[in-house]
């Protein structure tokens, strides 16, 4: 949405990437960021596939019919974590590059405790 909202703001070139502290450290056309949404939305469609069907996901370990209710969950949590970390990394560019860095800790907070809230209600009913 934030992408959407202030892309004609947007300049031409824009950061593509920034490292670990925060600096930016390379730039390109402002197009990139359209591929950077999508290749976020693969990403994303892929672990939710797994999230769905985890039986297709590739354990280090034999799966039985005691372990497998176990091992699934397991995997499902480290996915969605996966999915979380995944979503804010992207958006922490997306947001540094139209000058939202202020409102990503929001945005952070929103898709962390969100999921977190719902995990624990649905937990606590079964």
């Amino acid at each position: 949405m934030v992408l959407i909202e202030n892309y004609n703001k947007i300049s031409d070139i824009v950061p593509s990437h920034i490292d670990i502290t925060g600096k930016i450290d390379q730039y390109s056309n402002k197009k990139s960021l359209i591929v950077i949404t999508i290749v976020n939305i693969i990403i994303l469609s892929f672990i939710w596939l797994l999230i769905k069907k985890p039986h297709l996901a590739n354990y280090p370990l034999e799966i039985t019919e005691v372990n497998k209710v176990s091992i699934y969950k397991k995997m499902q949590v480290f996915l969605a974590i996966i999915a979380i970390i995944t979503t804010s990394a992207f958006s922490y560019l997306i947001f540094k590059t139209v000058h939202y860095e202020n409102e990503f800790i929001y945005f952070l907070f929103y898709i962390i405790i969100s999921p977190l809230l719902v995990l624990l209600f649905f937990n606590n009913k079964y």
